[in-house]
């Protein structure tokens, strides 16, 4: 079965980002069980609940987009950019379950997450991520991301999990 990339267009679209984004907020639960503070405060510190409450403001235009991957009528995965600065976006929310993986969703969304933010106007994406999301990193460094300095101030006990990192559009 195709999976179609498509750029958020309507409230319902929406509603599936902010139940996609809940999920992976309970995976990382998961994947921070040793460390559950972790996950609380770095979502706290990012104001997830009240982003959760204006999705569309966050992640649409004019600041941004939000892409879904849909199968069969079903959203697979998700992902986001926001306006950073003129030439400069950050990818937010990427996520596919785990009863996906491996179907190659996750780089696709990448790939047309950097597509439609060159088209925007954007010449580089950044993103922050945790720092046990290993399998995450590996497909970003695939593509063409590298480690780069912090270009957000967390505070300094979240620090040592954040890995920030970078790409060149045009890559």
């Amino acid at each position: 079965m195709n999976t179609d990339i498509r750029v958020a267009a309507d409230e319902e679209d929406y509603r599936a980002f902010g139940m996609l984004i809940r999920e992976y907020v309970a995976w990382c639960r998961t994947r921070y069980a040793h460390d559950p503070w972790f996950v609380d405060a770095a979502f706290g510190y990012q104001g997830l609940e009240a982003e959760l409450e204006g999705l569309s403001k966050a992640y649409g235009p004019p600041k941004g987009k939000t892409l879904l991957a849909v199968a069969g009528g079903e959203v697979k995965g998700a992902c986001a950019y926001r306006r950073l600065s003129a030439d400069t976006c950050e990818m937010k929310r990427l996520y596919v379950p785990v009863r996906f993986h491996g179907k190659g969703i996750g780089k696709q969304l990448c790939k047309a997450l950097f597509a439609v933010a060159e088209q925007d106007g954007y010449s580089r994406m950044r993103l922050d991520t945790a720092n046990l999301l290993t399998e995450a990193i590996a497909m970003y460094k695939g593509l063409g991301f590298r480690e780069c300095p912090p270009y957000h101030d967390y505070p300094p006990d979240l620090m040592p999990y954040i890995v920030f990192m970078e790409r060149d559009l045009q890559a």
